[in-house]
């Protein structure tokens, strides 16, 4: 009995080591993209998957040999993943801004859900912590009736319902004008990715609003990369300190999330600090970091922070940044194949069917 038990740990043990190391593949497949989310979790099952096998006496001396290296392998890639976002990494930005109310910017960023109903939950949140931009995801023609208690909050807005993807409506509530806001769909995607020009009392801030696809069955990553890469390349492009926000449907530690982080020039409160999962607020072990609020240098942090539910699978996150130059912050510069591969990304999404974009 012992040794069927030490069988099925090891061969648990394999397939999650597979798991692992298959994202290691340069493939937008769904199912090869999507074990890229629950890093943390594998990470612990193969660890226990191990000490189960070892406790009940192996599963003969070659083969549990071969075994632990196997699982030594796949925690090594998981912590050359995870490493940059465990509390004794370098942070990116040291998080001591302290500036003016009036040279303050703050940035809520909430999926509200589609099919949740808990709208007093969201307006107490927007009234609560009163933000100068407030990015709502996955709202729909529901959300956008009940979000209109906020415009006499919030002077500026702008707002996007897709007629197809409607788990993918977006509102952007703004206390500051804006010089430029549209709506795009880039690369022929049915979901909206936003881009506008804040005119902020301490300066003029380029801002862009994500909510991508995730990978799924039928759904490759592609649109998904290429949108948040395309975020960045604007930010990397542009003349003016920039801020990315909204649900990646993507963990920082994904290939492409990094690769934007770098391209972008980019910086992660979340590095140095923890993962700080926002999603699922429903389940207590599978959890990651979903919603981000990332910026430029031209912005320095004073506070970052995963907020209580709100009904929703997605716990919001707020970032409160200072418009001053901070010397200390460290970014990553990019290497050399990010660019060519930023630009592939976008090739291979402008070559995606329309059927791709449908499922």
């Amino acid at each position: 009995m012992r040794h069927a038990v030490a069988v099925i740990a090891g061969i648990v043990l394999a397939l999650l080591a597979l798991a692992s190391l298959l994202p290691l593949l340069e493939t937008d497949a769904w199912w090869v993209r999507y074990l890229d989310f629950p890093r943390l979790q594998f990470a612990a099952a193969i660890v226990l998957a191990w000490i189960v096998m070892v406790a009940m006496g192996g599963i003969g001396h070659g083969a549990t040999r071969w075994m632990t290296v196997l699982a030594i392998a796949a925690l090594a890639y998981h912590g050359w993943r995870l490493w940059p976002y465990q509390p004794l990494a370098a942070k990116m930005d040291p998080g001591e801004a302290s500036c003016a109310p009036e040279e303050r910017l703050s940035v809520l960023v909430a999926n509200v859900q589609r099919s949740n109903r808990q709208e007093e939950e969201v307006i107490a949140l927007a009234r609560e912590e009163n933000p100068d931009l407030f990015f709502v995801m996955e709202t729909n023609e529901w959300w956008d009736e009940a979000l209109g208690a906020l415009d006499a909050d919030y002077e500026h807005h702008v707002q996007d319902i897709p007629s197809d993807a409607t788990y993918y409506g977006m509102h952007v509530f703004s206390r500051h004008p804006f010089d430029s806001a549209q709506m795009r769909y880039p690369f022929g995607a049915d979901t909206p990715l936003f881009d506008g020009v804040l005119a902020h009392p301490s300066g003029k801030l380029r801002v862009f609003g994500v909510h991508p696809r995730p990978p799924q069955l039928g759904q490759p990553s592609t649109l998904r990369d290429a949108t948040v890469l395309e975020a960045a390349m604007g930010a990397r492009d542009g003349v003016l300190p920039a801020v990315i926000a909204g649900d990646f449907n993507a963990t920082p530690w994904e290939r492409t999330a990094r690769r934007a982080l770098r391209l972008g020039r980019l910086i992660d409160p979340r590095a140095g600090r923890g993962p700080m999962p926002s999603f699922d607020a429903n389940s207590w072990w599978m959890k990651w970091p979903l919603d981000q609020i990332l910026w430029q240098q031209g912005l320095a942090m004073a506070n970052f922070e995963v907020l209580g539910g709100i009904g929703s699978d997605h716990y919001p996150v707020r970032a409160d940044l200072c418009f001053t130059v901070n010397a200390d912050q460290r970014i990553e510069t990019a290497d050399d194949g990010d660019l060519a591969e930023a630009q592939a990304t976008f090739e291979k999404a402008r070559a995606l069917p329309d059927a791709a974009m449908d499922g």
